[in-house]
Order: structure tokens, then C-alpha cells, then sequence
């Protein structure tokens, strides 16, 4: 009775044994498979991510792309038109004026009147003559008579100058008197005038002249 006790306990502790190992290996098979579907998982998902990430960079450059070819063929157009569009002409400067276009009085020319003084242009044919202010026995609206002749116009402009080419002018470009044949007269006060060759005069006649 007793061995056969003893037999009983021995086959029921190695029952509980066996099935404690083969209990004991399904949870770790199914611990290493739960494991291993999460880690694919896990996987997958970072891959899609990464799929995702990379889909977007693309649109976001294609874009990038898309904008600047936009741009570039905007410019281009842009210079095709201004370089196809003519600009009127620059406005020709008043006549008045052009006569004074880089002038440089640069010779002094002594036409032994008292108290008048002359300067030529050495590259123009132009000439300036005014009288000194706060001369004793002159008044401001005083005007002193001038005469040149054809000799006084040679040591002006440095060559022969015939006096019917001689226009004289004001600070404005408006011619106040014409030389003649022999000689060119005028007024001098304490304005200055300017003695200019033309061979056709082409300015206008100042307001006012006598």
C-alpha cells in the first residue's frame, strides 16, 4: 500500500513537471513571436514614415523647381520687351542754351576800352564782355557803346572772323544786335554779353532792344 503511494506521488510530480516545461515553452514562443511582431511592425511603420517624409520633400522641391522655371521665363519675357522696346530720343536742348555747352573762358583779351573786359574760349567761337562794377562816374543802368571791327574780332577769336558773322547774345541765348558788313556795335552795361560766330543767325531777338 504504501509503494504503491509512493508510486503515485512520483508519477503525478513528474507530470507536473512536464507540464510545467511545456507550459513554460509556449509562453516563451509566444513571448519571442509577440516580440517579433512588434519589432515588424514597428519597422513597417518607420519605413511608411520615411516613405512619407520623402514624398514630401519631393512635392515641396518640385514646387521649389516649378516656382523658379516661373520666375526665370517672367525675367526673360521681362528683358525680351525691354530689349524690344525703342525709347523715344532725348529732348535736343534749347538753342537758347547750347551755344554755353562746355565752355571754358580761358583767354583774356585786352581791346583797350577802359574798364571793359574780354574773354575768349580757346575751342568755341565765343566770347564774354562785361564792364567792372564800382567804376568811378559809372551808375548800374549806364550803357557803354562798343564798336569792334574786323581786326578787334581776329584778336578775339584768334582768327579772321568777318562781323556779319558775329551775333551778340545775353545770359539767355537772345540775340541783342547782328554785325553788319564792317564792324558790330552794341550797348555793353554791367551785364555781361557774349560775342558768338554764326554764319545764319538762329537765336531770338531779346524784348525790349531799340
Amino acid at each position: 500500500m504504501l509503494n504503491s503511494m509512493r508510486n503515485f506521488v512520483e508519477k503525478f510530480a513528474k507530470n507536473i513537471f512536464v507540464w510545467l516545461g511545456m507550459w513554460l515553452l509556449v509562453a516563451t514562443c509566444t513571448f519571442a513571436c509577440a516580440q517579433d511582431r512588434d519589432k515588424n511592425d514597428g519597422e513597417a511603420t518607420q519605413a511608411e514614415s520615411q516613405d512619407k517624409d520623402v514624398s514630401a520633400s519631393s512635392r515641396r522641391d518640385a514646387a521649389k523647381r516649378a516656382k523658379k522655371a516661373e520666375r526665370k521665363t517672367r525675367k526673360d519675357k521681362k528683358e525680351k520687351n525691354f530689349a524690344t522696346t525703342k525709347l523715344p530720343p532725348a529732348p535736343d536742348p534749347p538753342p537758347e542754351f547750347e551755344f554755353f555747352d562746355g565752355v571754358i573762358f580761358s583767354r583774356k583779351v585786352n581791346l583797350g576800352f577802359k574798364n571793359v573786359l574780354c574773354f575768349a574760349s580757346a575751342r568755341r567761337p565765343l566770347a564774354m564782355l562785361w564792364r567792372e562794377a564800382g567804376q568811378e562816374g559809372s551808375t548800374a543802368g549806364e550803357t557803354f557803346p562798343i564798336k569792334l571791327v574786323p581786326r578787334e574780332l581776329q584778336r578775339i577769336f584768334g582768327r579772321p572772323v568777318e562781323a556779319a558773322q558775329i551775333s551778340v547774345l545775353n545770359a539767355s541765348g537772345q540775340m541783342l544786335s547782328r554785325g553788319t558788313a564792317t564792324q558790330v556795335t552794341f550797348g555793353l552795361a554791367r551785364r555781361p554779353v557774349y560775342l558768338l560766330v554764326e554764319i545764319t543767325p538762329s537765336r531770338p531777338q531779346a524784348a525790349g532792344k531799340d
